[in-house]
């Protein structure tokens, strides 16, 4: 009675339907959810056309074509896992990446037949698959406040009578 009482309770939290989501999914999407993403459940999936969408709980959200490969990950303002970056980027593109210390400031990936697209944690990097080159917006910048503006003294640090002070 006690086990079924549990069993009850844990369907009306969710959990059941997230094991029938987890369930739903084809074999190959259930392979990548769990190799990237392991112990995560499933929040939903929907099938809509050729795309698949599965959402992770409190996780990314991810898109597959009709072959099942990923065409689309967004982290929802979480980094993607390090393992996929080097599992599923080419190389060039994720040497880039470790080269300038941005494999943990990857959020987003969305990739077609010509070209992937990262969002970082201030921009954007393309890679074009055909040339290996790789190109992006430069990271966004907070203007600086003009000297004259109100709040400036402290902005620079110290009044003109302070550095005379100092000098």
């Amino acid at each position: 009675m006690a086990a079924m009482l549990v069993f009850v309770c844990a369907c009306s939290l969710g959990s059941c339907k997230n094991n029938d989501d987890y369930n739903a999914l084809p074999g190959k999407i259930a392979d990548f959810v769990s190799r990237y993403f392991p112990g995560q459940r499933v929040a939903s999936y929907t099938h809509s056309g050729v795309n698949y969408h599965v959402r992770i709980d409190n996780g990314p959200g991810l898109t597959f074509g009709e072959n099942y490969g990923w065409t689309a990950i967004d982290g929802y303002g979480m980094p993607l896992p390090q393992v996929m970056l080097f599992d599923q980027l080419p190389p060039r593109l994720y040497a880039y990446l470790q080269d300038s210390q941005q494999l943990d400031s990857v959020f987003g990936m969305e990739r077609d037949s010509k070209r992937y697209v990262l969002t970082l944690l201030d921009s954007t990097l393309t890679y074009d698959i055909s040339t290996g080159e790789l190109s992006g917006t430069p990271p966004s910048r907070v203007p600086a406040r003009p000297v004259g503006a109100a709040g400036s003294r402290r902005a620079a640090g110290m009044t003109a009578r302070e550095r005379g002070r100092r000098q």
